[in-house]
């Protein structure tokens, strides 16, 4: 099969998900607690962490933030904060604040993470072997933005469909279909890589033509493994991969 496309995931998939986000929800969630006059409160801190998933321990693939589902994420930190008696809305909003607002935190993490990593050997290899480059997230716009330039790729990606947008979120194959129309692909011509089995489930409704999975997010290999057509340590082995660069 001869692919002409790539559709990156960005969090977990361009850079270790841990790494950059675990720092950013560790301060707001110190905000929150200090609102709500618990800055004390090390366990609460400990429990609100563990519910999402980025732990002390490291990536937990169960935690909240990964299921890409918010009924279900809203419900359980609903019944979070009844059992911790903690607001509520003030618990939804320091999180969603979090991720969504922290500019400054995120590009301070990325620094941190990617000091010695450079995605531009990997991205030029692909635009040199003439390839369509997209990314889709659930991060907005700005957020996006912050993280393509502070790896210096922005000039290597021709489209971005972000939180922003009116697209329907993955795993709804909306904004793949989308691509596959705005590029002229057929779906079996895109490739898809990404962390988490959302991203795998986005790509198989979406019927790309290669599915793969990184270790840098969620972690989750048993439920990667169900759908995707190769698993890799990180973003960095695409370079070497013999499907998507022939020889």
């Amino acid at each position: 099969m001869s692919y002409k496309a790539v559709i990156f995931d960005k969090d977990g998939t361009l850079f270790d998900y841990y790494t950059v986000w675990a720092p950013v929800f560790r301060e707001n969630i110190e905000f929150l607690l200090e609102s709500q006059g618990r800055t004390q409160d090390k366990r609460l801190k400990h429990a609100i962490l563990e519910l999402l998933g980025i732990g002390t321990d490291g990536i937990n693939p169960d935690g909240l933030i990964f299921k890409h589902n918010g009924p279900y994420m809203l419900f359980n930190l609903f019944i979070f904060s009844k059992r911790n008696r903690l607001s509520y809305r003030l618990l939804v909003k320091g999180l969603k604040d979090g991720f969504y607002e922290s500019k400054n935190l995120i590009k301070e993490s990325l620094i941190k993470e990617t000091d010695e990593q450079s995605l531009i050997p990997l991205f030029s290899k692909l635009k040199e072997a003439g390839y369509i480059i997209g990314i889709v997230t659930s991060d907005n716009l700005e957020s996006t933005q912050i993280c393509l330039e502070h790896f210096n790729i922005s000039n290597h990606i021709d489209m971005i469909s972000t939180y922003d947008d009116h697209f329907k979120k993955k795993p709804h194959p909306q904004s793949f279909e989308a691509f596959c129309k705005r590029f002229s692909l057929s779906p079996e011509e895109v490739i898809m890589v990404g962390d988490a089995p959302v991203d795998m489930t986005y790509a198989k409704r979406g019927r790309a033509g290669y599915k793969i999975g990184v270790l840098t997010g969620s972690r989750d290999v048993k439920r990667l493994s169900k759908t995707a057509d190769v698993i890799y340590d990180d973003i960095q082995d695409l370079i070497n991969d013999r499907k998507i660069f022939t020889s």
